[in-house]
């Protein structure tokens, strides 16, 4: 038995826009046991639904159409939550979810605590070699659809009694003290997720000139990727040796995910680009920017390594560029690692 009390959700995206929520699943625990479960089609705003999206979870325009937005079922929601520490798998990107889709909805964003089943489980079960919800539900004998967001909180709600039940914990608190995982949150300033603990010893070795690599800065408080602040020396530097492009690509996804310096930036990436696009489009939307299937008048950044024979591709050379940058993919990652190690 592992009495804690969580909210554990999902939510299903119809499109590569982080506010797109089009299925939010809920499930309730208090005290060990299952006491709620709830689960909403959302139409999303704006009402856009892409090709790759639909093919994941299958959630159809059709389906939604009817649906009330977030901003009606927003207030049932929050009397479900209540002050429950909220839990999801990759609970980032559902983080991420969360607030991008109160921001467009002009919601008032409350303060959250919550915590990651992922990060859980690779503390619990390190032996483990694939650590997504479905190999380790398949491992646990949990049996659910994915990509249902129900069934995914249901997943995600076993998974973490079954890691309490593994560490013999007697609650949430109890379980995080004992895997030293410290947990994240999240308001209208940002998220900051849930990290590891260092030990009395371990900060006595590193308290000598170690810089932290993941530091907490508020959105207000950084000048933007075209500021003219001196930059500081990155952590780790992109032409590292011994590490891959798509290694160092990740880990600079995991910082900026936590400062969002390109929070609501719209960005559209233009033709091949020097680096894979996909991990490009992956570092954009997770430091909050939003992509555009195509230039408009509210383009703010433009990502092309190699110039167009027609003016951004689009065939209209009467759009307003004044407020344009155009930029590399390299000088993006550049101008993103400053920020992330400032």
């Amino acid at each position: 038995m592992f009495p804690a009390s969580f909210t554990a959700i999902d939510f299903e995206t119809a499109s590569r826009r982080p506010d797109s929520a089009c299925q939010l699943g809920l499930v309730k625990v208090v005290q060990g046991s299952i006491v709620e479960q709830c689960c909403w089609l959302i139409r999303p705003i704006p009402f856009h639904f892409h090709p790759s999206n639909i093919r994941i979870h299958g959630i159809t325009p059709d389906q939604v159409k009817h649906e009330p937005e977030f901003s009606q079922i927003w207030d049932e929601i929050m009397g479900k939550i209540g002050d429950s520490c909220l839990v999801a798998h990759n609970a980032s990107f559902d983080m991420r979810v969360l607030i991008a889709t109160l921001r467009t909805q002009k919601l008032a964003i409350p303060e959250f605590q919550y915590t990651c089943t992922r990060a859980i489980a690779k503390k619990t079960w390190p032996h483990q070699r694939r650590f997504g919800l479905k190999p380790l539900s398949n491992w646990l004998g949990i049996r659910f659809q994915h990509h249902d967001a129900l069934e995914d909180a249901m997943a995600c709600a076993k998974l973490l009694i079954a890691a309490g039940i593994d560490q013999e914990s007697e609650s949430l608190s109890d379980l995080e003290q004992k895997l030293r995982l410290k947990r994240g949150h999240a308001g209208s300033w940002g998220m900051k997720g849930p990290i590891t603990q260092k030990t009395k010893s371990q900060r006595n070795r590193g308290s000598t000139k170690t810089k932290n690599s993941f530091p907490f800065i508020k959105p207000s408080d950084l000048p933007g990727i075209t500021s003219s602040k001196k930059k500081s020396e990155p952590v780790e530097s992109w032409h590292d040796p011994f590490h891959s492009k798509s290694q160092n690509l990740q880990r600079l996804m995991i910082r900026i995910e936590f400062i969002r310096p390109l929070v609501d930036k719209k960005i559209y990436i233009e033709g091949k680009l020097k680096l894979e696009v996909s991990e490009i489009r992956q570092l954009v939307l997770a430091a909050g920017a939003i992509l555009q299937d195509e230039i408009n008048n509210s383009t703010q950044f433009i990502i092309q390594d190699q110039p167009s024979p027609y003016p951004f591709s689009t065939g209209q050379p009467s759009l307003n560029q004044s407020d344009r940058q155009v930029l590399s993919s390299d000088r993006l990652v550049e101008l993103l690692q400053s920020c992330a190690n400032s």
